[in-house]
């Protein structure tokens, strides 16, 4: 069975063939330090440092390395599911003619993963990465090689470098964010063990951290609470009170990936049973979301001329819509007379242009005096997107003749209700609505180029 090992635990024979290669490579004589790496690789395949530094030389020794075509033949690639612990000592036979050769590592990854030998499979992804000039296909090979790992850390720094090649690439964006988040949960457990109160200074510190969250504090408070409740988190992870209020403090740092992940985690700390928590996570992970595509607006306001970012940035928003239909549903599967959610699942939908499916969780939120209002408007639109338009401006004109006050959702109705009378061909309706905003507000969209125009 091949294991990794370190140069300490290298055999006396084995190890002085090391000695001998590291005095090459010293002597920057290449040539004879592949010879000598060859033999001790094959005598010691798990040696994954000499494999790296074999590799380092055949590069130097192989200035073509990276351009040869280094056809492998279907036995030596069938061999990998039949014998990886000799493939791993074969392929260097290819390697060494090709060290950048993109079926070579692929083979020795293949054979490093059916070992379980992890670090050697990377070393073999991470070599092709370095001898391509475009390696973001094989770097999502990688990323997704360490999250299999549970490597959360070197899968976000692995996603870094793929933003580094395409910065719109949406899988690395989600990926970098969500591994970050993990890395961080897990990163508590490395920071120490035992008993928090006793690391304690004294029982009114632990005490604080055990009250409610708190609010309007600097961005170095911040940094200072969540310290201290990483350590206390590394005492107890499964501390619910802990987990919340470090969730909490991400979510005031504006770190929505991380204030996402421990919602969520506290959430099933709770057995799944505490729903106010699971609304927060639901928060939070739309926040994320919508960070996201902020970036893909900033990326067509730098270029607007660019078409992948555009077709990346509708394709994102349609699977966005989706996702926060899911939450939505399943937060008002869960609490069904929920007026508030049936609204959120209404709008998700309407967003999601699933406007019949809409209608009925807006008219089931229509019932609440607190929401009635911006659920009409929410109607009105969805029956205006269907072009019924009559409808449409019958629930409109109900919910304006109820909203008196002249505020952001009071011109919302206006400028629709002229907006939809415009569109039927009725100038002077549309145009007492326009001038109801005008009035009060000059600069709100459009508004004063449509009644001026209407005078000149």
């Amino acid at each position: 069975m091949v294991t990794i090992i370190t140069e300490k635990e290298l055999p006396a024979s084995e190890a002085g063939l090391w000695v001998k290669a590291q005095q090459a490579v010293e002597a920057k004589n290449f040539k004879y330090a592949v010879s000598i790496l060859r033999t001790l690789i094959k005598r010691s395949p798990g040696f994954l440092k000499g494999r790296q530094v074999l590799r380092a030389c055949e590069v130097k020794v192989t200035p073509d390395a990276g351009r040869k075509s280094s056809i492998l033949t279907g036995v030596r690639l069938t061999t990998t599911r039949r014998d990886p612990e000799t493939t791993i000592v074969t392929i260097e036979d290819e390697l060494e003619k090709d060290p950048y050769s993109i079926p070579a590592n692929e083979t020795l990854f293949a054979a490093a993963t059916d070992l379980n030998l992890p670090a050697l499979a990377a070393f073999a992804l991470e070599t092709i990465c370095q001898g391509q000039p475009n390696p973001k296909k094989h770097l999502h090979l990688l990323a997704n090689h360490y999250i299999k790992n549970e490597q959360f850390s070197e899968a976000a720094e692995t996603y870094r470098r793929i933003l580094q090649i395409d910065r719109t690439d949406p899988v690395a964006q989600r990926g970098e964010k969500d591994c970050a988040a993990r890395a961080s949960m897990r990163q508590g457990n490395w920071e120490g063990s035992g008993d928090f109160r006793s690391k304690m200074k004294n029982k009114n510190a632990t005490a604080d951290l055990e009250s409610a969250d708190k609010v309007g504090l600097t961005r170095a408070e911040l940094e200072a609470r969540l310290a201290q409740l990483s350590q206390e988190y590394a005492a107890d992870n499964t501390n619910l009170q802990v987990v919340k209020s470090i969730a909490s403090v991400y979510e005031q740092m504006e770190d929505f990936a991380n204030s996402y992940s421990f919602y969520a985690y506290a959430f099933q700390l709770s057995g799944n049973t505490d729903l106010s928590i699971n609304d927060k996570a639901m928060e939070m992970r739309e926040k994320v979301l919508q960070v996201e595509l902020a970036h893909y607006q900033q990326v067509l306001r730098d270029d607007p001329n660019n078409e992948e970012a555009k077709q990346q940035l509708a394709q994102r928003k349609k699977e966005i819509a989706q996702i926060v239909v899911a939450d939505a549903k399943s937060r008002v599967d869960a609490n069904p007379t929920d007026a508030q959610l049936q609204y959120k699942y209404g709008q998700a939908l309407y967003d999601a242009d699933q406007y019949s499916e809409a209608i009925p969780a807006l008219q089931r939120a229509r019932n609440n005096p607190n929401l009635r209002v911006k659920a009409m408007l929410m109607l009105g639109r969805c029956y205006a997107a269907k072009n019924m338009v009559d409808m449409a401006v019958r629930q409109l004109e109900e919910a304006n003749g109820e909203h008196v006050t002249m505020d952001e959702t009071k011109k919302d109705l206006l400028y629709l209700i002229a907006s939809l009378y415009e569109t039927s061909g009725n100038k002077e309706k549309a145009l007492e609505n326009y001038k109801a905003i005008y009035e009060v507000d000059y600069g709100y969209k459009d508004v004063a180029q449509k009644v001026e125009s209407a005078y000149s």
